[in-house]
């Protein structure tokens, strides 16, 4: 585990001098650990050659299938401490920066106030990133909204979700009921590249209107978007519950969006159907589910 490890971080940076910073390990121990797999498989994994060090065709094929079978020796131990009633276990989330702070913080303090020995590592990912992630086993459970059809086999729970144009409240937009398509091309948005599917699917309802976007800010950070517009800088064009904390302290308010903007959607909770969950996916899952059903309701 420990090898494979560090060879996945060498496989990322190329460099042992920035895996020796990075892990605090001594340059001597990573090549070790790097030899000891060489052995094991027959070959060798690094080029090195030259400048720096570069993946042969071993390693690259290492590199390629190495996440899955970490993943998978995880669950295993996971699944193991669970035979032994300890209570623990690392859950691996991968979710879409704009669910996390309202969604997933609550339910992740919650479940480790309840299980203090679980730990999280939480990834902030694409909706198609996410899926492949939990196709793969290198995510245990994804949270996305936008989800790619590839991706619906693998659906938990889901709910409905609308998006809203996030203003400051002096904004013009503030005491509208909805906003247009229309108005939204007149203002400074400040919304994500078109990896994202919010941005796709509001770049496809304008091209069906003959109406052009063209926004201030290009912003995949949910930070950065807020920010501005809080600053009066921008409109957003996030999910409804989202920032919360700023609509309650009058900084921020949410105007829904008209049906034609195009960017209604589902909140996905994902996971593989057929993997037996440990115990802690299992807590994080229904703790989630109690979430949808109370506060999310269909």
């Amino acid at each position: 585990m420990r090898a494979l490890t560090i060879f996945l971080e060498l496989a990322q940076s190329r460099s042992i001098r920035q895996v020796s910073q990075r892990l605090d390990l001594a340059p001597t121990a990573i090549i070790r650990l790097i030899d000891q797999l060489e052995h094991h498989f027959q070959a060798n994994l690094f080029d090195r050659s030259g400048g720096g060090i570069r993946l042969t065709e071993a390693g690259t094929l290492l590199a390629e299938r190495a996440p899955s079978i970490v993943a998978d020796l995880n669950n295993t131990r996971s699944l193991i401490d669970d035979l032994r009633q300890l209570g623990r276990g690392r859950i691996i989330i991968h979710a879409g920066g704009a669910v996390v702070a309202e969604l997933l913080a609550p339910v992740i303090c919650d479940v480790q106030s309840r299980h203090p020995n679980l730990r999280f590592d939480i990834v902030i990912a694409s909706a198609p990133s996410i899926t492949t992630a939990v196709a793969d086993g290198t995510a245990d459970i994804g949270v996305m909204i936008f989800t790619p059809e590839t991706g619906r086999p693998l659906i938990r729970l889901s709910r409905p979700t609308s998006h809203a144009a996030f203003v400051s409240p002096s904004h013009s937009f503030a005491q509208h009921k909805t906003v247009s398509l229309e108005q939204l091309a007149t203002q400074r948005l400040a919304i994500p590249d078109r990896s994202f599917g919010v941005r796709r699917n509001l770049d496809a309802a304008a091209r069906r209107a003959g109406i052009r976007l063209d926004p201030v800010f290009t912003a995949t950070s949910l930070e950065v978007q807020r920010e501005l517009a809080i600053r009066q800088a921008a409109v957003l064009i996030l999910p409804q519950f989202c920032c919360q904390r700023e609509r309650e302290a009058n900084l921020l308010r949410a105007i829904p969006l008209s049906k034609h903007c195009g960017v209604d959607t589902t909140l996905d909770v994902a996971c593989q159907p057929n993997r037996t969950l440990p115990f802690a996916s299992r807590a994080f899952l229904k703790a989630l589910e109690v979430t949808f059903n109370t506060v999310m309701p269909p």
